[in-house]
């Protein structure tokens, strides 16, 4: 039996005639406001589009850096603040209780 392999890993070969991988690893500095990142509080956030349909707004988010999760929430309000003009997300959130008096 033989399994198909999750991911291919592409090479190339260098100048000495090692092989080494193709892809290269990006980590955001000071280019990164420059690819959609924003920063807040040492971690870089960005919003994720949906491939697949035009949404105003992003379907999730990517977040780089040491972090708890109460400061991944935080960045991601941080990023619809500074992006997309909301003051915070509970005003934007759509579920039963959220707005309730």
């Amino acid at each position: 039996m033989t399994t198909t392999p999750l991911y291919d890993l592409v090479t190339s070969e260098g100048d000495d005639g090692t092989m080494h991988p193709a892809e290269q690893l990006w980590t955001p500095g000071e280019d990164a406001a420059e690819n959609g990142f924003i920063v807040h509080r040492n971690l870089y956030v960005t919003g994720i589009d949906d491939p697949t349909e035009d949404s105003l707004f992003p379907i999730g988010f990517v977040v780089l850096g040491h972090q708890r999760w109460a400061d991944i929430i935080e960045a991601a309000a941080a990023y619809m603040a500074r992006v997309h003009g909301w003051r915070n997300l509970q005003n934007r959130m759509n579920c039963i209780g959220c707005n309730s008096s």
